[in-house]
């Protein structure tokens, strides 16, 4: 068989073609991923005013069960219960991704069908979405020494939480900015921007599925019970906190909605981010969490909303 240099080693043909299909794949989802998620984040933003951001700020008590719920219980539930089920590696570190990341794009349409509070509804999932670019670096470089403590993953804070910001966090503000200067632009392309960003989540979770269906078969039974567990504690977590703080039923409603569904898309985009090593299919092993758990919490919105409403 005919060889020729190869970056630099004598390689066989085949073996050359094999690698550069390889990189050419990876760059291909990561670019598909990320342009992907600054868009649904930007999708957010035109659809979001600048005094948005403050209305959580103007109910102080619904502000701190958020910052409890969200931002300081989900993380330690998710890394308790990693310790329980003795998870660890890889996909332990993914589901630290998955418990930093802010509500999904659907959070408050969730909202909506379950009569919750929408408006504080986009307030949290706007703060939380300007937040994590500083949280997700320090959680992950807190729990990755000890969820992985063989495998050094090269987690830098500062350099992370830049690509978190552009693209999680840049993109909503640019979309608010829009929204501000130019608002009768921002109203007519709310609507068709925000099917589109639907449609992207809705494209990149089959494509996801489609490209490691064996793989998601083969590793379901290890995460799904602890992400559909830390969906449920975490929607009864989020109704706890609200009633011991006397919150609005509505209110109530949308803290549970906000700290049991997260950002699917996000935890994808971060884990291939953080890691080049991908599983069968070409996902990163870190993001595969985020695609399991984007499927099951599906599972749990549909009785969530019913009974919401039947209250």
């Amino acid at each position: 068989m005919k060889s020729f240099s190869c970056c630099g080693f004598s390689e066989p043909v085949w073996q050359c073609i094999n690698i550069s299909c390889d990189i050419a794949t990876q760059i291909l989802i990561e670019l598909l991923l990320t342009g992907s998620l600054a868009f649904i984040m930007f999708s957010l933003g035109l659809s979001l005013r600048s005094q948005d951001f403050g209305v959580a700020f103007q109910q102080p008590k619904a502000l701190i069960a958020g910052v409890i719920a969200q931002i300081l219980m989900l993380p330690l539930i998710a890394f308790v219960l990693l310790k329980i089920f003795g998870i660890q590696g890889d996909f332990a570190l993914g589901i630290m991704i998955l418990s930093c990341c802010p509500g999904g794009i659907t959070s408050s349409l969730v909202t909506k069908l379950s009569r919750g509070d929408v408006a504080l509804s986009i307030s949290y999932t706007a703060l939380a979405s300007l937040v994590t670019a500083a949280t997700l670096p320090v959680v992950l470089s807190l729990t990755a020494p000890i969820l992985i403590p063989q495998q050094d993953v090269g987690l830098s804070i500062v350099p992370l939480s830049f690509k978190v910001f552009s693209l999680a966090t840049l993109p909503v503000l640019l979309g608010v900015a829009i929204r501000q200067w130019t608002p009768k632009f921002a109203v007519r392309w709310q609507l068709p921007s925000s099917q589109l960003a639907n449609g992207l989540f809705i494209a990149v979770l089959i494509g996801v599925l489609i490209g490691q269906w064996d793989v998601f078969i083969a590793y379901l039974p290890v995460l799904g019970p602890v992400l559909l567990l830390l969906n449920l504690i975490m929607l009864i977590i989020g109704l706890a906190v609200g009633h011991l703080l006397s919150l609005k039923k509505s209110q109530i409603t949308s803290l549970s909605v906000e700290a049991g569904f997260q950002n699917g898309t996000i935890g994808i985009v971060v884990g291939s981010l953080i890691s080049e090593e991908l599983v069968q299919g070409g996902l990163s092993r870190f993001s595969l969490p985020s695609a399991v758990y984007s499927v099951l919490m599906l599972v749990t919105i549909v009785p969530f909303v019913l009974w919401r409403r039947s209250l």
